[in-house]
């Protein structure tokens, strides 16, 4: 049996702007929208007239980088939860990423089990992401027959030992397969150069600079001057995740303008939070790579209203509490994708920029 169903509402985003306007629904699926405020339906026109007043219609967020953590993990996240908690932000896509969960999407059994394990939970629309590890070639091809939409890697330990990170080595070999495809290749840009200060284990590891100290901007630098290298030497589609330095786009532009087919992602909490604010003990913050500097985070804002960089998304990826140690505070213990594990949030904050 069909339906329509009009939508109506004096505030609704369209372009640039937001209007009064009518949405009209037939069978769960979008076929016109029309301006005004919906007065002139009628019962004939629709079977079912829904009318929200000023509360904002908009069209539904798109989040590709979330960590669901199911099958293994459901303790930190499962489908329900976080298709749920999607929905009830307005996030209408989410695309899951090849860890946490256990076991990890790096073959075409492991993709098998994960939607399976998917089947019946999600109230959001879900996508998915393999992964590349060292050894797994032989598999990325089958996965995205399968359905993957592309691939992550990790230049740096990933924090579960499920999900090995990869070399130069692992990527040429990798690479060449994925030429010609529809893959794209996520990148952890981060790589133990040993450039981190070796003095921040013998400092405060309460202090939050003691962290940021250990995990500092070089480390993302050398990575991304790798990812740009093999991306115009393969011209396979790369994109790299959560940018946090502002120091890396010189070569990210530089790469573009060369012809690589790079893309690039940041995240809310960097374009939020700023090291010099963080509470001492406050590990909820730690994430990585870290949470820098407000002149970082300055720099950041520009690049993205620039179109330096592509989009921003969440890295939702939570974990138990106890992981986090708040009752030591200790930044170097506890949990965020060092050698240990991750977690990131989303903050709503009041200080976000008008423009």
């Amino acid at each position: 049996m069909s339906t329509r169903k009009a939508f109506v509402s004096r505030r609704v985003f369209l372009e640039n702007e937001i209007t009064p306007a009518c949405i009209i629904v037939d069978n769960g699926k979008v076929t016109r929208i029309q301006p005004g405020d919906g007065s002139k339906l009628s019962k004939s026109d629709v079977s079912e007239i829904i009318n929200v007043g000023d509360q904002l219609i908009m069209p539904g967020v798109v989040d590709c980088h979330v960590h669901v953590n199911e099958p293994g993990r459901t303790a930190w996240e499962g489908y329900l939860t976080a298709t749920k908690a999607a929905a009830a932000g307005g996030v209408t896509t989410i695309v899951d990423m090849p860890l946490n969960s256990i076991p990890s999407t790096v073959t075409l059994p492991a993709f098998t089990t994960k939607l399976s394990e998917a089947a019946g939970k999600c109230y959001v629309d879900v996508g998915f992401w393999g992964g590349i590890v060292p050894g797994n070639q032989n598999e990325l091809v089958p996965m995205l027959n399968a359905g993957v939409m592309g691939f992550k890697c990790f230049l740096i330990h990933s924090g579960v030992d499920e999900f090995p990170h990869v070399d130069r080595s692992d990527l040429e070999q990798a690479f060449p397969i994925l030429q010609g495809t529809s893959a794209v290749v996520l990148f952890h840009a981060e790589v133990d150069c040993g450039c981190g200060s070796s003095t921040y284990i013998e400092k405060e590891p309460r202090k939050y600079e003691t962290f940021l100290e250990s995990r500092p901007d070089q480390m993302e630098l050398e990575a991304i001057k790798l990812v740009c290298e093999l991306c115009l030497k393969y011209r396979v589609r790369c994109h790299i995740v959560h940018l946090s330095t502002a120091k890396a786009l010189p070569i990210i532009i530089e790469a573009r303008k060369a012809g690589a087919p790079l893309t690039v992602e940041t995240c809310h909490h960097y374009l939020s939070l700023e090291a010099e604010t963080i509470p001492d003990g406050a590990t909820q913050y730690k994430c990585c790579p870290p949470i820098r500097g407000k002149s970082n985070q300055d720099l950041l804002w520009e690049a993205l209203k620039d179109g330096h960089i592509d989009m921003v998304v969440s890295d939702h990826s939570p974990c138990t509490a106890d992981l986090k140690v708040l009752d030591t505070g200790d930044f170097l213990c506890a949990w965020g994708r060092n050698c240990i594990g991750a977690i990131r949030s989303i903050f709503i904050l009041d200080k976000l920029p008008s423009t």
